[in-house]
């Protein structure tokens, strides 16, 4: 038995290098793209652990793709019991949206409204397959996305042969420290989610809903007036708004707006609501790999969020101005 070992393992080399070559093939952005389809294409089970620094969590998903957008399930089986119900549309799930919640209990997605595309118009990341590797039972390509600058990380995939789903996805800072990552220990793609699956276990349950249609009002965005007034200067290099929404508050004529900014990987939120006095507020903070920025202007909270480098959010936070609405 012992003999015939290293016959079955140079066999299973030659195999892997023969597929790794037709891999090797496709160009890493194409391998990206191809990633950000199978975020809204694939229904799968599984589990992943989210490494942040010095904290592991590990979380249950099941997601379920349906009519362009998804829904999912979330559950914690480290630290405190939390259970997630998220349900995105079409449009949404285009952008990138998430849905509200917090850390450890993020769903496994790529990056958040990154149009791919976009680094056919730069030289800001260089791009790189790596081989094959294998994760949760599964082969999967390496892509690595090295940041050239230091206002974005670096990125690096391992993304499942057939359907480009991200098994593995990691950040490195610009010293190339890991800050943040993502890998399924189990993972089981299936073309159908029973109903039931998706039915919360428990009563503590927290809901997400996220509808492009639902308080959203069709954004008015041209060159001279941005979006109700509201635009950019100077954004750091690579980035440009991709996305603008807005969403009334319900309480006259109030409304709240957010712009998603992408370099093609990196994404950056910027949120724009009225100012509520003592609850204000200017400064940074971190969580991790995703650093926020805010300040008070015009009688407005501006807040730009991502996962991007602190210098990167103080510069988008800079860049935005107000330069009031059209006829005020």
């Amino acid at each position: 038995m012992w003999r015939g070992l290293p016959l079955v393992l140079a066999a299973t080399a030659f195999c892997l290098s023969g597929q790794a070559l037709a891999d090797d093939a496709a160009s890493p952005s194409a391998w990206l793209e191809r990633m950000m389809t199978s975020l809204h294409a694939e229904s799968y089970v599984g589990t992943f652990v989210l490494q942040r620094e010095d904290r592991l969590d590990t979380i249950r998903v099941v997601h379920a793709a349906e009519d362009g957008g998804y829904r999912e399930r979330l559950e914690t089986l480290t630290g405190a019991e939390r259970e997630i119900v998220r349900s995105v549309d079409r449009l949404s799930a285009i952008k990138g949206a998430r849905g509200a919640s917090s850390d450890g209990a993020q769903s496994p997605l790529g990056p958040a409204g990154a149009p791919v595309s976009l680094l056919e118009e730069h030289d800001l990341y260089a791009l790189k397959i790596q081989g094959l590797d294998r994760v949760a039972g599964y082969p999967c390509t390496l892509v690595m996305a090295r940041a050239r600058d230091v206002l974005r990380y670096s990125h690096r995939y391992c993304l499942h042969v057939d359907s480009a789903l991200p098994l593995l996805s990691e950040l490195y800072d610009p010293r190339g420290k890991l800050l943040e990552r993502l890998a399924f220990t189990d993972l089981e793609l299936t073309d159908q989610i029973d109903e039931s699956e998706l039915e919360p276990t428990t009563d503590d349950a927290e809901y997400i809903e996220v509808r492009a249609d639902r308080g959203h009002k069709k954004p008015q965005w041209d060159e001279d007036n941005g979006l109700g007034g509201w635009k950019f200067a100077e954004l750091p290099p690579g980035f440009r708004a991709v996305a603008a929404t807005e969403r009334s508050l319900g309480n006259g004529d109030e409304v709240s707006r957010h712009f998603v900014l992408s370099d093609g990987l990196a994404s950056v939120s910027v949120y724009v609501e009225p100012a509520d006095g003592e609850k204000s507020f200017e400064g940074t903070t971190r969580a991790g790999a995703t650093h926020a920025a805010a300040r008070v202007m015009a009688g407005h909270q501006v807040t730009a969020v991502g996962d991007v480098p602190h210098a990167t959010v103080q510069k988008v936070l800079g860049a935005v101005y107000y330069r009031g609405a059209a006829g005020e």
